[in-house]
């Protein structure tokens, strides 16, 4: 099954088109180097899918589950929404990262296999998240390669890594809260992101920051603009926090697409037990790149990966006359192309708007959760098991107590 996955994966890299470098002139962020993503070609037709953060704004709830490891998941809405990898689930209780990207199915209650990223917060039993936020690129990462080493990313040494970023961040927080690096960057974060406008048809990026490829792909467009600012943020929060005066140059960046195809065939399948028949999910590493994928319907939904270029920086002040020719050529030489794919893509956002603003949850399926004692199974998800059961007050402090040893 995992060389199916990549073959398909590499089918689908094969049909995308990587643009021109978008930077800022002005050299006050001459770490980073953005370049857009392309299909080369635009289909009539625009995904019944929205995001994770369009869902909870319609009904999709999820809620702890009082394990470290999996968060529950609510989808009342008769579309699928994709989770992606490594989302910050924020609300009343300690924060948590998906660990791979899922497509929940319409009406569907399911488990999402999470990471905690906050060590020093308890959890608290059922308790709402109630917004999503973006997850630092060297976490990711370090994740990806976690999840093809192993199929799974350690908990305790996903504790250990962020301890150790919030020290190299100059960041502090009293519960080692990975997001606390965007309060200690966000001013600088917003005022930046301006530099990289998404483009018409737009459905990828490749971030280039210092010596460090991040690269994020989605299978439309639509899913993109939804997602582009947590997408720019992973990156660019990366630039800031950790400055230096050298980024990768363009040739680097030329191969890219066809790298990943390469390292997509070293890969291992993903496994969520009660997902399983809405997608498969795999993760690859070699020759320095380290990437997560999520396939469905024969096609790529979501992908993410990373790639070490150590000692390929060049210095930033070195390239900007290569940047801007570079880019000049590549937007006329490619005009028509771009003018075509706005012009498909204008055809497709009416649409999807419409389709987005009529979702609404479905009528309650069966008696409301809450009429049901804890730890029974829910109505049309037996296949789930039952309901976990939150840990006694005394087993959960001293779990609490090891893991922070």
């Amino acid at each position: 099954m995992a060389g199916s996955l990549a073959r398909t994966l590499e089918g689908h890299l094969k049909e995308m088109v990587t643009g021109p470098p978008l930077f800022d002139p002005t050299g006050n962020l001459p770490n980073m180097v953005v370049y857009p993503v392309f299909p080369e070609t635009l289909g009539p037709d625009p995904p019944d899918v929205i995001t994770l953060s369009q869902g909870m704004r319609r009904g999709v709830r999820l809620n702890d589950t009082g394990v470290v490891s999996q968060v529950h998941i609510d989808n009342p809405l008769p579309t699928s929404i994709l989770v992606g990898e490594s989302d910050i689930l924020v609300g009343a209780t300690q924060l948590r990262s998906v660990q791979f990207s899922c497509l929940v199915p319409p009406g569907r209650r399911a488990s999402l296999p999470v990471n905690c990223v906050e060590a020093g917060q308890p959890t608290v039993y059922q308790a709402e998240f109630t917004g999503t936020e973006a997850c630092p690129w060297h976490l990711r990462s370090y994740k990806m390669e976690q999840l093809a080493r192993h199929g799974d990313s350690h908990q305790h040494r996903i504790w250990e890594h962020i301890r150790d970023y919030l020290r190299g961040a100059k960041t502090t927080s009293s519960t080692d809260d990975v997001s606390a690096v965007f309060r200690e960057y966000g001013a600088d974060v917003e005022s930046l992101s301006s530099l990289f406008p998404l483009e018409r048809g737009q459905v990828g990026t490749v971030c280039a920051v210092g010596q460090e490829l991040f690269i994020e792909l989605f299978a439309d467009p639509e899913l993109l603009e939804d997602r582009y600012d947590e997408t720019l943020r992973s990156a660019l929060v990366e630039a800031v926090a950790h400055p230096t005066r050298e980024v990768i140059p363009r040739d680097q960046v030329d191969e890219l697409l066809d790298e990943l195809a390469a390292a997509s065939r070293s890969c291992k399948v993903l496994h969520s037990r009660s997902l399983s028949d809405s997608g498969r999910s795999l993760a690859f590493s070699d020759k320095g790149i380290s990437g997560c994928a999520l396939m469905s319907g024969g096609r790529l939904v979501h992908l993410s990966a990373h790639k070490r270029c150590w000692g390929f920086g060049r210095a930033f002040d070195d390239q900007v006359s290569e940047f801007s020719r570079k880019r000049e050529a590549w937007e006329e030489d490619n005009a028509p192309f771009l003018a075509q794919l706005s012009r498909d893509y204008g055809r497709r956002s009416k649409p999807y708007r419409a389709f987005k603003e009529r979702l609404k949850p479905e009528p309650q399926r069966g008696s409301s959760p809450s009429s049901k004692p804890p730890g029974a199974a829910k109505p049309g998800n037996a296949e789930l098991g039952p309901v976990p059961m939150p840990l006694s007050p005394s087993i959960h402090e001293f779990f609490l107590r090891l893991f922070h040893k």
